[in-house]
């Protein structure tokens, strides 16, 4: 027994680069670990991840309905080529 969800919900990971740019991806796996972590499932390559690993730090959120198309943008579109796809979708990051 594994402690994922089926379906698998959209989890947007979110972090900041070292000049203060906040930036999400969409994760397809992600799972509760225990009660107080998750596991994440993430390729390097992602501009994301290589904030989170200088920066340490990273929220989660989930994607809903009414932001399927935000949140699929973020899924489809690179940091690395749109560092700032964040402020192109509704969500505001605080």
């Amino acid at each position: 027994i594994k402690p994922y969800l089926a379906p698998m919900p959209v989890v947007l990971v979110a972090s900041y680069d070292e000049a203060g740019q906040p930036d999400a991806m969409n994760a397809a796996y992600a799972s509760m670990r225990d009660d107080h972590s998750v596991s994440l499932y993430l390729s390097a390559g992602h501009k994301t991840v290589e904030n989170i690993l200088k920066k340490k730090a990273f929220t989660l959120n989930l994607a809903d309905l009414s932001h399927q198309v935000d949140a699929d943008y973020l899924g489809c579109v690179s940091a690395h080529d749109r560092p700032d796809k964040l402020s192109l979708t509704n969500y505001l990051p605080e």
